[in-house]
């Protein structure tokens, strides 16, 4: 259907010196990974200690999947123990603070820091892998502690590798461009083709379904004009 389109369109192309319209190719594969988020914030009086919590919980999760082929720890984001900001409503009965005076009394201030992490494991694990993945993400934080939260997100299907499928669509732009050659008039009319250095684009499709897909351009160039002679 996509070449059907390029070709019906040919006869407005040839009126053109250059012209294209841009074209996707698609496959749909599977996924290659389980995914299970996990999110910790820890809140305290003393910034390196919470930084130094943090640390702990970075360790111990290290420690569940070290030297454990097919189960793979991503660290998505962590930052250092920062002043937390007050809201408005507490600010609001303190008057107003400039210059600073915020942070004048310094036994008030709480200070907090957030990591996120991924847990990996092979996507043909299934229900089980994800069972042992909840079971490595347990019990990282000190219970009844309301200065520790953790928040374990719902697992899910990823393709972490989309572009390792970029031959596989460049071989089907590579057929299309061959086949609209074999449609090209007489004379010196060319095909160009650009774009294909773009990312590979990746649409979840629901379950272990994903499509992945790159665009490009394919154009019918005219010849040069010859010039008049006298």
């Amino acid at each position: 259907m996509r070449l059907l389109a390029l070709l019906l369109l040919l006869p407005l192309m040839l009126n053109a010196a250059t012209t294209g319209s841009k074209q996707h190719v698609r496959m749909q594969v599977d996924a290659d990974h389980l995914a299970l988020p996990v999110a910790v914030t820890i809140k305290g009086k003393d910034r390196a200690a919470v930084d130094a919590r943090i640390e702990g919980i970075r360790a111990e999760l290290e420690k569940r999947f070290k030297d454990q082929p097919g189960w793979e720890l991503r660290e998505i984001s962590a930052e250092f123990a920062h002043a937390e900001a007050k809201s408005y409503a507490s600010r609001a009965g303190t008057g107003s603070k400039l210059f600073g005076d915020d942070d004048a009394d310094k036994g008030e201030v709480t200070y907090v820091a957030n990591a996120r992490w991924e847990l990996h494991t092979e996507a043909d694990k299934g229900l089980k892998g994800v069972e042992i993945l909840r079971t490595k993400a347990a019990d990282l934080v000190k219970a009844k502690n309301d200065d520790e939260k953790q928040v374990t997100g719902n697992p899910e299907y990823v393709l972490t590798n989309p572009h390792d499928y970029r031959n596989e669509l460049l071989d089907q732009i590579k057929n299309d461009f061959e086949e609209a050659k074999k449609h090209l008039p007489e004379g010196q009319w060319t095909l160009e083709i650009t774009g294909l250095a773009q990312t590979v684009d990746v649409i979840a499709l629901g379950g272990k379904r994903f499509e992945v897909s790159l665009a490009y351009r394919m154009a019918f160039v005219t010849p040069k004009p010859e010039k008049a002679t006298k």
